[in-house]
């Protein structure tokens, strides 16, 4: 009796201790992925004076106030090959990713029908729409709404813009999906929507031909977790990250480093395939006057000022085939200081994309049709 009484006790402790263990295990990493997911839409990100003033970058504020936790911030992302990561296919709030990662309601016809002209645009997260109400108001949806509209009829050509972006991706992650994806998929003209996360990991000390994205650390922290628990050896650290920033004249080469990467990998396909670097407008370079509220974002404005100045000498003075550079910093400067247009820092709320889209038009327009 009396061992049938310790084995109770033995099993009893056991289970205990297997049941503590696990709860310890799953509450280390449920913390980690909590933290993650709190910026997956714009409503975890803003405090509430925020979400009383955000309404004025939308034409309708008063409907998006009424769907903050359905407009898509910082999707998630899943592990994806050579990028890293890249958006989680599948509907998450207003934003759709197809199962190729584009953000997208629509599937990537393969081939590619005869009559079609196909458009990709990749960047971080201003290009992929973060903020956007609607897939229909991201640049890519007003893009494809234009072409339609003022196109199409007279060409008799479908026209689509798929959006292959994701946030925090910098120029690197732009050119590998561009050698290793968008340029395997028969487009006609490709756009990279870009220049503001280069800068970005710039002043955070990163190189960004060698560093780890947001999403990036979020996977790598989780593996190291699971090491420690599994009483594994630790993960060694293969990244630096310079307490300095890195110098804009360095931050410029190493984009153009990829731009010319980018524009030769499009170069080897069968057909022509157009390549056109537009460069971001963002708060600290644009010559808007600036609201109290946009005033309030401003951060970074000298170090932003200096890399882009770098950027703007190095692409202006490049000469290549079937690719354009375009300075878009001023797109915003004929409004006035009563007009809202940055959400942040970097993001635009539907009339800014908006008006992006109606200049990329108005620019590209005699590349679209030749």
């Amino acid at each position: 009796m009396t061992s049938i009484v310790i084995t109770i006790i033995l099993v009893a402790l056991v289970g205990i201790g297997f049941a503590v263990g696990r709860y310890t295990t799953v509450k280390t990493f449920d913390s980690q992925i909590q933290g993650f997911s709190g910026a997956f839409t714009l409503e975890r990100i803003l405090n509430d004076k925020k979400k009383s003033e955000i309404s004025r970058v939308y034409h309708d504020g008063d409907s998006v106030s009424q769907k903050l936790n359905d407009i898509s911030w910082s999707v998630p992302n899943t592990l994806t090959p050579f990028v890293g990561n890249a958006p989680t296919p599948g509907r998450h709030g207003v934003a759709h990713i197809n199962s190729m990662q584009f953000r997208s309601e629509s599937e990537i016809e393969i081939p590619k029908p005869g009559d079609t002209y196909r458009i990709f645009i990749t960047g971080g997260s201003t290009a992929y729409g973060s903020g956007a109400p609607s897939e229909d108001t991201t640049i890519a949806g007003y893009l494809s709404s234009i072409l339609t509209n003022k196109l199409s009829p007279s060409t008799n050509l479908k026209y689509e813009v798929f959006t292959m972006a994701n946030p925090a991706w910098a120029s690197t992650h732009e050119r590998i999906v561009i050698e290793n994806r968008l340029s395997e998929l028969t487009p006609d003209l490709v756009i990279s929507f870009s220049g503001n996360n280069d800068v970005h990991w710039g002043k955070l000390g990163r190189n960004i031909l060698w560093f780890r994205s947001y999403a990036d650390e979020f996977f790598l922290n989780l593996i190291k977790e699971a090491y420690k628990l599994t009483g594994h050896q630790e993960i060694p650290e293969i990244t630096e990250i310079s307490s300095e920033e890195v110098p804009p004249q360095l931050v410029a080469e190493r984009l153009l480093k990829n731009v010319k990467l980018s524009l030769f990998a499009l170069s080897l396909s069968q057909k022509t395939i157009d390549y056109v670097y537009l460069l971001q407008p963002t708060l600290a370079v644009t010559g808007k006057k600036l609201t109290e509220r946009e005033q309030e974002s401003l951060k970074y404005q000298e170090y932003f000022k200096k890399s882009y100045a770098q950027i703007d000498n190095l692409l202006g003075n490049m000469n290549a085939n079937n690719f354009k550079y375009i300075n878009l910093t001023d797109v915003f400067d004929n409004l006035d200081s009563q007009e809202d247009i940055f959400l942040d820092s970097y993001h635009f709320g539907d009339k800014g994309n908006e008006i992006i889209a109606e200049n990329i038009f108005s620019q590209l327009k005699d590349i679209i049709v030749q």
